[in-house]
């Protein structure tokens, strides 16, 4: 760098034009460059200095250093002056007191010494930066990478990076804690020796693949753990970009999935050992059902042959020898003529209860109200006698099989019509409610005698009766059969009642 103005007479004077350019070149420098003669005067200041300082160059050309920043002596001096004899100074720059007492801030400078033509010491210049901006992007960097280590150690994963060769360059704690291993012998691709050798080929293809395609993996492998045992790893790594999109390297999560891959082996022979059980179970009611209908036939044609018989001698007996018995004997006719009768209701009863175990549902969308009043105007053809009221609400649709719903009806209030047989006015209700979970449901409520809640849970088991068949005549499958139907829709019937104070039932069809 050459002076603004010659310091010594033996210097050599530049060309016009040089000088000129570098003048230019000194002035438009946004770095501050001063220069000192060998008693340490000034005899260079730029633009530059003169923004760090706020003083003007043409003020300082020739006054001494020291005197204009007294300052400056005691960290600088010795090292200036060192420069002024030409001797050997550390390489680089070196930190620079802020150039004005009223400037903070970080600076730097650099020292070399101003040479005459023979090569003998004249001075000095010193080329000062404002490096504040860099210092502070130093510092925030610095505290990024703090907290980035910290959160990285505190996490409860096991974390890694890799810069672009795919060399590993960042293991967290918990994956040194993990392996028992230091960070050196970790990095670069040390870490592959933990790899279990039977996974070690798998991990390293797609490892370094994703690193050729720069993509996105996941890979599971069994990587050592510092007690020597092999876990299962679960590792997940992602390519990093800087801002000008150029590719940086990876960063990758690892968890232990060895507990997770037991579990789920443990649910998987769980659901092949339910799956033989199920197997084992159809197989078991395929008999049953088998069986039951072996049974239905039997029921169906070698107990009726005989029944028939009964019933049919008895008929005879009645009408051909009735004369010839005396009021007993005619008392004891009957009552063979109605437990054949009787029998006979108990098998049709039993064949429609198997029935509805066997049969295919086939749901459509029902009017559960129409449904019912068909129902109603059978029983008050059947009964014309019988005066009752009847209350069925409007809008009562339902998903079901028509059939086994009607059969549902027809039992629950066929329930409903026996039982409200004593009552002026007998009356019947059937509607939507709400049941205790808050859900719809169905009803068909009556006025007539009633039960003792005390025997509920026996309502709906076959041949349960809770009242005496001199009283209400029945065969005590109905509201069974009721029950079954509701099962089969996915529902559930129950019943509320206080004796001599009517009884309401409530059924579901589906969980919905």
């Amino acid at each position: 760098m050459m002076p603004n103005r010659a310091p010594h007479e033996s210097l050599s004077t530049p060309a016009p034009a040089f000088r000129d350019l570098a003048e230019q070149i000194l002035q438009a420098s946004t770095d501050g460059i001063f220069a000192v003669d060998a008693e340490l005067r000034i005899t260079l200041w730029n633009r530059g200095m003169e923004r760090l300082t706020g003083v003007s160059g043409s003020d300082l050309v020739g006054q001494p250093l020291f005197g204009a920043f007294p300052f400056l002596e005691k960290r600088e001096g010795e090292v200036l002056r060192r420069a002024t004899r030409g001797e050997a100074l550390p390489p680089g720059p070196r930190d620079f007191p802020p150039p004005s007492p009223t400037r903070a801030g970080f600076y730097q400078a650099t020292y070399e010494c101003l040479r005459r033509q023979d090569g003998a010491p004249a001075g000095a210049f010193v080329i000062v930066r404002d490096v504040t901006e860099q210092r502070r992007t130093e510092e925030l960097l610095e505290e990024s990478e703090v907290r980035f280590r910290t959160m990285a150690d505190g996490a409860p994963v096991l974390l890694w990076m890799a810069g672009q060769d795919s060399n590993c360059t960042f293991f967290n704690q918990g994956w040194l804690t993990f392996t028992g291993r230091t960070l050196e012998m970790e990095c670069g691709s040390g870490w592959a020796a933990g790899v279990h050798p039977e996974d070690f080929q798998h991990c390293m293809h797609l490892y370094l693949n994703a690193f050729v395609e720069r993509r996105d993996f996941q890979m599971e492998y069994r990587l050592r753990r510092a007690d020597g045992e092999y876990r299962w790893i679960l590792d997940t790594g992602r390519p990093r970009f800087a801002s000008d999109g150029s590719f940086e390297g990876y960063i990758g999560s690892c968890i232990d999935i060895t507990d997770m891959r037991e579990a789920a082996a443990g649910l998987r022979r769980m659901n092949d050992e339910l799956e033989g059980r199920v197997e084992r179970r159809t197989a078991e009611m395929k008999r049953a059902n088998q069986e039951l209908e072996a049974f239905s036939y039997s029921i169906s044609h070698d107990l009726r042959a005989p029944l028939r018989a009964i019933d049919g001698f008895s008929k005879i007996l009645m009408e051909l020898h009735a004369k010839s018995l005396d009021e007993n004997g005619l008392h004891y006719l009957r009552r063979i003529c109605k437990s054949a009768e009787r029998m006979g209701d108990l098998i049709d009863d039993l064949l429609d209860l198997s029935r509805l175990t066997r049969s295919e549902l086939k749901p459509v969308g029902v009017d559960l109200g129409n449904l019912a009043r068909t129902v109603i105007e059978e029983f008050r053809k059947n009964d014309p006698q019988r005066q009752v009221e009847v209350g069925i609400e409007d809008g009562l649709s339902a998903t079901g099989d028509e059939r086994l719903l009607r059969i549902l009806l027809e039992n629950l209030l066929g329930n409903a019509w026996k039982f409200t047989r004593d009552r002026t006015p007998a009356r019947i209700e059937v509607g939507l409610g709400v049941s205790e979970e808050g859900r719809p449901c169905y009803f068909v409520k009556d006025n007539g005698a009633g039960f003792d809640m005390a025997y509920a849970d026996k309502l709906f088991g076959a041949f349960q009766r809770l009242h005496r068949e001199s009283e209400f005549e029945g065969t005590g499958i109905g509201l069974a059969t009721a029950a079954r139907i509701v099962h089969r829709h996915g529902g559930r019937i129950w019943a509320t009642s206080q004796p001599d104070r009517g009884a309401t039932f409530f059924f579901t069809l589906g969980e919905a």
